[in-house]
């Protein structure tokens, strides 16, 4: 249905890539791994700038003037965190508007926003001239290194138009070798003020926004990293991966007169949450899913959905809604969900097939085997012909699907809907009354299948969630295998008991709060409620066994005043647990029951041990038995879904 809707589609965009994993992580799967404080390179780089392309205005014939005069070089200065990512180069990006400053040092003349030198440490030095950022737009400048003399091949974007459908997609031309290549300086609307230098180091191939602003403006493209992170090509850091080759990079930089200065900086940076490998921005083809498309009904959707707690509904969720960007849903592996796309060999026709007996119907289909199992490397090898050209062969794509794919299919995939149960929309199972998860799933599970549900019914999948904040250990530290401080679930289970656990969680703090978790907070929860309410009903017991009392259907009408509290006490309680669970909000009610096995026993039993002891069967004593017998079969239910 996505297919036929035209939401899914294949392009040219970077991509958050795990080079260990060897795939691309959707938006919201980045979500999950920024790490703060890692420390990364913070460098200033020179860029030589060709004289000749200082022409056309009177203020570049100036410059010109001023640069040729002098035996000094001229330079823009530029700052980036990704030095592996500078023999990429292929632009210089400024702020048209911004004004710029020519500094003259002992050495070299320098370009850089006016509004950065004391920033960059150049505020004392004398500034020779100031101009426009348009000025700088299309002038030109030397590479790096010329990815030419190590082997690498330099690309173009061209925009290619499907003239069948109409689609439009890049596509990257390659370029003849150049001795004498030069790139080109080009205004966009990224570059920031607040740090770096003003002057911005495009590398379309390692960008997001890099790789938009070079599709826009025509610039080149150069791959100097394989899909494992390391570098290729002849260079002297060849081989190494990316992170290793960052001071190489700088050596060879520096053998060159165009390294400034080069220092550290702490930042957050984001970490495959599967593997903890560093990610990289990476130019590829991919498929998406157009949730762009939708976003309106998105957020609209959201609107209709209960969240506890409730600021995570217009904060974390539904600002990650309001900032939503197309998800890319294919990977480039081997186990998962097979992507049900098949290309033609010949034309490159596309097709996707909807089902199983779809596939079978077509021509000249083969590859099917028994025992049935449509992942690969078995769905691989069906194939059927072309239905455009003739004697094409249709082959699957070797993409998979994204796990959160799966995930978010599940509300159908579950009841194998279509295909089966099509009241599945009309018969009350659709949608979930209620879902739980971790915080983190705003941007996982809680968001793919919010997607998913809006792209085929434009309408959400579930109508209430609690958001559960993390369970961080005793310290207020993230539990990891690797620090050694994660503490098994099982081995609490065994000391203290499931229940405890549960109650634990339950009343210890809202579901929302990130909370700190010992097994010394779990032995608590029997001394301090369990045993309480265990001693009430082991008070009941002993002397309803003595006295022989049977419970009776009708209450016995009681004269005491401690009775009528009690049960005026625990009508109060039900309606309030019922209200707090109707709110979806299960810590009120685990803590007005343990108010209320407090009561019991402290104010309750103990006022009332008298009635039990004296030697009379009478009424005063059949009702304090009748009171306390209604209160524990009613703390029972009450708790059943607490401790069953």
């Amino acid at each position: 249905q996505m297919w036929d809707k035209g939401l899914v589609y294949q392009g040219y965009k970077v991509t958050p890539h795990c080079p260990r994993c060897g795939t691309s992580l959707s938006s919201h799967e980045v979500a999950l791994g920024y790490e703060d404080n890692v420390e990364d390179p913070s460098v200033y780089i020179k860029f030589k700038i060709v004289l000749s392309s200082l022409v056309d205005s009177e203020v570049r014939e100036q410059l010109n003037n001023l640069f040729a005069s002098s035996d000094k070089p001229a330079y823009f200065l530029a700052w980036t965190t990704t030095p592996w990512t500078l023999p990429a180069n292929t632009a210089l990006a400024v702020d048209a508007e911004a004004e710029y400053a020519v500094v003259e040092t002992d050495k070299e003349f320098l370009i850089l926003a006016s509004a950065l030198l004391y920033a960059v440490g150049l505020g004392e030095t004398k500034v020779v001239k100031k101009l426009s950022g348009k000025e700088l737009v299309d002038l030109r400048y030397e590479p790096l290194i010329n990815p030419h003399e190590f082997g690498i091949e330099r690309q173009r974007f061209v925009t290619v138009r499907d003239e069948a459908t109409g689609a439009e997609y890049i596509e990257l031309q390659r370029q003849e070798p150049d001795k004498n290549l030069t790139y080109r300086v080009i205004a966009t609307d990224f570059v920031s003020l607040e740090d770096g230098t003003g002057v911005v180091h495009e590398a379309p191939a390692y960008g997001e926004v890099d790789y938009e602003a070079g599709r826009k403006l025509g610039v080149d493209f150069v791959h100097t990293v394989d899909l494992q992170g390391n570098v290729i090509g002849t260079y002297p850091f060849a081989g190494k991966f990316v992170k290793d080759a960052d001071p190489l990079v700088l050596e060879e930089l520096e053998r060159r007169g165009l390294l400034y200065r080069s220092e550290k900086i702490r930042h957050t940076y984001p970490f495959c949450w599967r593997c903890e490998a560093p990610l990289l921005y990476y130019a590829k083809q991919t498929w998406y899913i157009r949730t762009t498309a939708v976003k309106e009904y998105l957020i609209s959707g959201n609107n209709e959905i209960n969240w506890y707690p409730e600021h995570i509904k217009y904060g974390r969720f539904g600002d990650w809604l309001e900032n939503n960007v197309d998800w890319a849903f294919s990977r480039e592996r081997y186990w998962g969900t097979p992507l049900p796309i098949w290309r033609c060999e010949s034309c490159d026709y596309l097709e996707c097939v909807g089902s199983l007996a779809d596939l079978k119907k077509k021509p000249e289909f083969s590859g099917f085997k028994e025992p049935l199992d449509l992942h690969r490397p078995f769905v691989d090898e069906m194939t059927f012909a072309c239905p455009r050209c003739s004697g094409g062969k249709m082959k699957r794509v070797l993409e998979v699907i994204d796990c959160w794919f799966d995930s978010g299919a599940m509300p159908v995939a579950q009841v194998h809907y279509p295909f089966e149960n099509d009241t599945l929309l009309e018969d009350g199972r659709f949608p979930a009354d209620y879902i739980c998860e971790a915080v983190d799933q705003t941007r996982g599970w809680f968001y793919s299948l919010h997607a998913i549900s809006t792209l085929l019914f434009s309408r959400p999948c579930f109508l209430n969630v609690i958001c559960l904040g993390h369970i961080l250990d005793a310290k207020g530290e993230k539990m990891s295998k690797a620090k050694g401080n994660v503490i098994e679930p099982s081995t609490v289970i065994d000391k203290y008991g499931a229940d405890a656990l549960r109650w634990y969680f339950f009343t210890s703090s809202p579901p929302g709060n990130v909370r700190r978790f010992s097994a010394d907070m779990v032995a608590e929860v029997p001394r301090r409620f369990f045993l309480t309410l265990w001693n009430v009903y082991s008070f009941f017991v002993n002397y309803a066994n003595i006295d022989k009392f049977t419970p009776v259907a009708e209450g016995v009408l009681s004269h005491s005043e401690l009775d009528r509290w009690i049960i005026s006490e625990l009508n109060q309680l039900i309606a309030d647990v019922d209200a707090a669970l109707e709110s979806y909000d299960p810590t009120g009610a685990g803590r007005k029951i343990e108010s209320f096995v407090d009561d019991l026993s402290n104010w309750y039993v103990r006022r009332s041990r008298r009635r039990f002891w004296k030697s009379e069967n009478d009424a005063d004593k059949l009702s304090a038995y009748t009171t306390l017998y209604q209160c524990l079969v009613t703390l029972s239910k009450l708790l059943a879904p607490f401790t069953p």
